[in-house]
């Protein structure tokens, strides 16, 4: 018997009583079966949907059914209906769950598949995705559906947890791993499939990186289309998604293999990039070896790309390997045959060694042009080149606005010593490597008045002001170094303070005469705690990050003095030395002496120095951590949160961020919580989009110290970016109650906003306004005013040429930057460490070079955007006199009275006077010319005073006010357009003025204005939307998506064309001459910058005869 289904149909059996409510209907397709209690055959029924479905009560009911065929049926229904009617299948999930539970039901997965989706719509993510599995090949991947897509989302999830926990046991702790569900293997498997057939290349490999599948990644990069873009890719998201350093450096390595396996169009610097990120040093010698052997332009241009490259990552360790490699090393013949060696001669060739000149008996020697060539190379590599380079741009594009710095000194209380300190730390940011110290040289006896700790600080920022300048660094210091035979010349706080200065002139550019020079100092220093404070300091610096044992070893002995200033300086110095090295010996001697020792000042550096020698060791650092978080001692705590700074800079570790958040909302010391909020900044520099959501709660905490924290944590990372999110939460701080607070605020916002025009957002030009108005109200906290003065350094440092940025060019991780965040946030304790910003600093230039590494004139590029959004701030403006406001004056309570008498008696007399003159007649016009005579004499003043202002042009030399003499040229210049005005001081001509002559006067000035008018409205003009930049210039971050290297410029082919294929759009770029034969336009490094013609030195006078008679 056939039963069909329907709402109109009640039939009189039991069994299918349920089912006459339901809005089923039945089709004609029968599958004949046995009814195992009335022996009759039955007809299993296919269902089909209504059209209109109100409940699936009925097709439930059928589940109750003990015919397979029916409940298959009731579950292909219910499938369909599943997304409409879920939450009335959730109460009968028991049931579906049983029939796939039961092995002998034929419909288990497509059970499991019906149970897995209502799961998925009670987010029940988990038993969803676990049923999902049980349903097999059900489980359609080809389908898209947010089910399809969620769950494989989740299994995705879960597949790389496991293969991370089973990648970190077979790996970091030896161990076998826990085996996965081969049904989860069989799901992801299929999605790269699906991927592939796709030809999402892009996501396919980026699962795999996060799967830790490399046999995937090599799939996906071979099986693209684009296999340089993909190799590209894959590194770049190596370095900034994968977060386990161990599988990182296996992705690395096979890249290298993949390049290596890629004989045509081979991408030389990403190659290198990964041999540098490997610590391979001695592969990067013999790609440098074989593109010079190649003996043509092209090779050798590609290698000094490699060289500038690698010396950008500033590893000081890795580029002296490098030097010292026989692959890179100029060959010379054999001397001749050399008398016996004595002491003499052996101490000549150590001296020699440097040189690295290998003589060959017999071998292949090199040409002299070969030998030039490798020379260049070497001079790359050892630095000088980048540091000449960025010298010159430096000092060629200073914009420092030096009325900005006279508008400060003028504002602030010159018996203040911290914000007078204030003043000549943010003089020296500003001029950062710019070695232009014309503002000290003007302001000697203002200068003069720093004194003990600020005369130290102040003579440690001639060393920011002349930051890279090498070459001269001794003769530069000379006035304020120690004198040879140990005795002192001066103050031994300027004597310290140059010392230091040294140390950041040279600083992470190794130099064996400074380290010399430094050490002998500190031998001769004796006592004198500040002397050595400015050696240690300068030793630090001057070899950072080369692990130098023997260095080490003297700071130590300095350090075990146990002097307090001596031994912080001391510690803070042997963390530079050893940056990144995690060497034990040195860790357990620190722990040790932390311990033991009484002075919070060593035990503080201590903690940082352990931090430092921990620097991107990610999980080696976990071991010291943990012990360190575990003491007693808040200080070495601090230390630790700064440790996990340091260890896992720029990864975006979960298990560093959600450490150190416990740490901000859970430990009893302030300082603690300030350092943990601190350390976010530095984890997550390599996004800083994604910080303010993870510091917002905390930056409206009630402690003062983690809001303080929280500021500090937003300009570390985001500085320079001018992001909407983190100004949105500094502006409230700025105005907090708590004076430190806002003082970092203040510092936060200036790195925000470092090299951000006010064309691109209104918001800088406000802000620097708000700057002015903290400086100058006498009424604000002497902390808030100190960070309102370091805000203008910092968004101006470098000559407003540089930026904070923690990675290079190439995107590689810069140590000194992370190293000078570190020290730079040490600020709370000790104000000199202020200067450790000029590590940060990086300018921001598009250098294209020469094969000689000559900067050529005539290269020029296209930026494809306004020029207004990339622009350099306008300079300040000296005020004009009648826009000066008039102070009030302070009038007593008495003077008032006194004066309000005397006017009574005056117009008492003034009445008798009226009445006895009433007959005589009085000339009104007298008095009339005199009142239009005035008029017109305040008139000619104004008219002067404008005259003045208007030919000052706008230059930021100091001092230029109108009261002042301007050059002739000056006045040529084509800044204003003024029209010849009568002179003020023509006082006899104004007396003798008619009012005829007013009312012309008044006429002429009416036509002017309406003329000049009509002027500015023609030659008012849209502002371009592109322009062609010239080399070298500036380059922001935000503006290399715009830069272009067009084939024509201006309908002329151009010259020079980059060999990275527009790959970089900052930093040195080498170039291709396409007309070699034709004569260079060259800077030469004799000549004077443009803008500087007024500093030029006058001619000698004419010859001309002495006569002592005239």
């Amino acid at each position: 018997q056939d039963f069909f289904l329907s709402s109109r149909y009640t039939p009189p059996p039991r069994s299918i009583t349920q089912e006459r409510n339901s809005s089923i209907t039945g089709t004609k397709r029968h599958i004949d079966t046995k009814d195992p209690k009335t022996h009759t055959t039955m007809t299993a029924i296919a269902l089909a949907p209504s059209t209109a479905d109100v409940s699936s009560g009925g097709v439930l009911s059928l589940l109750e059914e003990q015919e397979n065929p029916l409940r298959i049926a009731a579950l292909e229904r219910l499938n369909a209906v599943v997304d409409q009617f879920w939450h009335e299948i959730a109460d009968y999930l028991t049931d579906i769950e049983s029939l796939y539970e039961d092995t002998s039901f034929p419909g288990r997965a497509l059970a499991a598949l019906v149970a897995s989706k209502v799961f998925y719509h009670l987010e029940e993510y988990g038993d969803a995705l676990r049923l999902a599995l049980g349903a097999g090949h059900l489980f359609d991947l080809s389908e898209r559906s947010e089910y399809i897509e969620k769950i494989v989302s989740v299994a995705i999830d879960q597949y790389v947890e496991s293969r991370a926990e089973n990648f970190e046991a077979a790996e970091i702790r030896k161990q076998e791993g826990e085996p996965i569900d081969p049904r989860l293997e069989d799901v992801v498997k299929r999605m790269f499939d699906r991927c592939m057939e796709d030809k999402a290349y892009k996501q396919g490999l980026g699962m795999a990186l996060e799967t830790r599948r490399l046999d995937m990644v090599k799939t996906f990069i071979m099986a693209s289309d684009d296999i340089p873009d993909m190799l590209e890719y894959c590194q770049t998201t190596a370095l900034s998604v994968v977060t386990l350093k161990a599988f990182r450096e296996k992705v690395l390595e096979q890249l290298v293999d993949i390049y290596a396996s890629t004989k045509e169009d081979v991408n030389y610097t990403s190659v290198c990039q990964c041999y540098f990120l490997l610590g391979q040093p001695e592969k990067v010698a013999r790609v440098l070896k074989d593109l010079m052997d190649r003996n043509d332009k092209a090779g050798r241009l590609m290698a000094y790309q490699v060289a500038f490259d690698i010396v950008d990552n500033e590893n000081q360790h890795f580029c002296n390997v490098l030097l010292s490699s026989p692959l890179l090393t100029i060959k010379e013949p054999a001397p001749p045959a050399a008398p016996p060696a004595t002491e003499g001669s052996a101490e000549g060739e150590a001296a020699a060694a440097p040189m690295q000149v290998d003589s060959t008996e017999g071998g292949e020697t090199m040409s002299d042009e070969d030998k030039e060539h490798f020379k260049q190379l070497r001079k790359i590599l050892g630095g000088r080149a980048s540091i000449d380079l960025h010298l010159e741009f430096l000092y060629r594009n200073n914009r420092s606005d030096l009325l900005l710095l006279e508008t400060i000194k003028s504002s602030i209380d010159a018996k203040n010593s911290v914000t007078h300190n204030g003043t000549v730390i943010a003089h020296g940011l500003m001029q950062c490597g710019t070695t232009s110290d014309v503002f000290l040289r003007k302001n000697l006896d203002w200068l003069a008045k720093a004194s003990n700790w600020a005369k130290f600080s102040a003579t440690a920022s001639l060393g920011v002001i002349h930051k890279g300048h090498i070459k001269e660094s001794k003769s530069i210091l000379s006035t304020y170094l120690p004198s040879g035979n140990g005795g002192f010349r001066g103050s031994p706080y300027s004597e310290g303070g140059a010392l230091y200065a040294m140390g950041i002139i040279h600083a992470n550019h190794y130099d064996e005469e400074t380290k010399a020079y430094l050490l002998d100092q500190l031998h001769n220093s004796g006592t004198a705690e500040v002397l050595q404070h400015g050696a240690c300091l300068g030793l630090g610096l001057v070899c950072m990050a080369t692990a130098d044992e023997a260095i080490y070893e003297e700071l130590k002995a300095t350090m075990y003095t146990d002097t307090a200033v001596a031994g912080e300086a001391a510690a803070y110095a042997i963390g530079l030395v050893m940056v990144g090295s995690a060497s034990e010996k040195v860790i357990g001697e620190l722990l040790t002496y932390a311990h033991d020792t009484q002075h919070e000042k060593i035990i503080r550096g201590c903690a940082l120095a352990l931090a430092m020698t921990m620097f991107r060791r990610e999980e080696e650092a976990d071991s010291l951590i943990n012990q360190m978080l575990l003491d007693k001692d808040p200080i070495l705590r601090y230390g630790a949160c700064f440790c996990i700074a340091l260890a896992y800079v720029g990864t975006s570790q979960n298990a560093a961020i959600k450490k150190l958040l416990h740490i901000s909302v859970s430990d009893v010391h302030d300082d603690v919580r300030r350092a943990a909020v601190m350390a976010l900044g530095f984890v997550l520099c390599n996004c800083p989009e994604q910080l303010p959501g993870v510091v917002k709660l905390l930056s409206e905490s009630y402690n003062p110290h983690v809001r303080y924290a929280a500021a500090m944590a937003l300009g570390i990372a985001c500085a320079g970016s001018a992001q909407a999110d983190a100004h949105a939460l500094l502006e409230p701080l700025m105005s907090d109650g708590t004076d430190f607070v806002r003082q970092a605020a203040i510092i936060a916002m200036g790195m925000l906003y470092m090299q951000t025009a006010p064309g691109k957002t209104e918001r800088v030009k406000t802000f620097r306004e708000k700057l002015l108005k903290v400086i100058a109200d006498k009424h604000e906290d002497v902390m808030t005013r100190f960070g309102a003065i370091l805000a203008n350094g910092i968004m101006d440092a470098g000559g407003r040429n540089s930026c904070a940025s923690f990675f290079s060019k190439s995107g590689v991780l810069r140590p000194g930057a992370a190293i000078g965040f570190c020290l730079f946030a040490q600020m709370w304790y000790w104000f000199p460490l202020i200067h450790m910003f000029s590590l940060v600093l990086t300018p921001n230039a598009l250098i294209g070079l020469t094969e000689k590494l000559k900067i050529p004139k005539n290269f020029q590029f296209k930026s494809g955007v306004k020029p207004s959004l990339f622009a350099y701030p306008e300079p300040m403006q000296p005020p004009k006199k009648e826009e000066q406001a008039k102070t009030a004056t302070a009038v007593l309570s008495t003077a008032a009275k006194a004066k309000a008498v005397k006017e009574k008696k005056e117009k008492e007399k003034e009445a008798e006077l009226a009445k006895a003159s009433s007959s005589n007649d009085v000339d009104m016009d007298e008095k009339g010319t005199v009142d239009e005579n005035v008029s017109v004499a305040g008139a000619v003043s104004v008219a002067g005073t404008q005259a003045s202002v208007a030919a000052t042009p706008g230059t930021t030399v100091v001092g230029s006010v109108a009261t002042e003499s301007v050059a002739a040229d000056d006045l040529a210049s084509e800044h204003m357009e003024v029209d010849d005005q009568p002179a003020a001081g023509s006082a006899s001509a104004a007396k003798e003025a008619t009012p005829k002559v007013a009312d012309e006067a008044s006429g002429e000035g009416k036509e002017k204005t309406e003329a000049e008018t009509k002027t500015v409205k023609v030659e008012e003009q849209p502002e371009p939307t592109e322009e062609i930049l010239n080399n070298p210039c500036r380059v922001l971050k935000g503006q290399q998506q715009y830069i272009t290297f067009p084939t024509e410029i201006e309908g002329q082919p151009v010259r020079y064309t980059p060999v990275l294929r527009g790959q970089r759009r900052v930093g040195f770029l080498l170039l291709k001459d396409n007309r070699p034969d034709e004569a260079e336009d060259l800077f030469l490094e004799d000549e004077a910058p443009a803008g500087q013609d007024g500093e030029a030195e006058p001619e000698p006078p004419a010859p001309f005869e002495w006569n002592e008679n005239e």
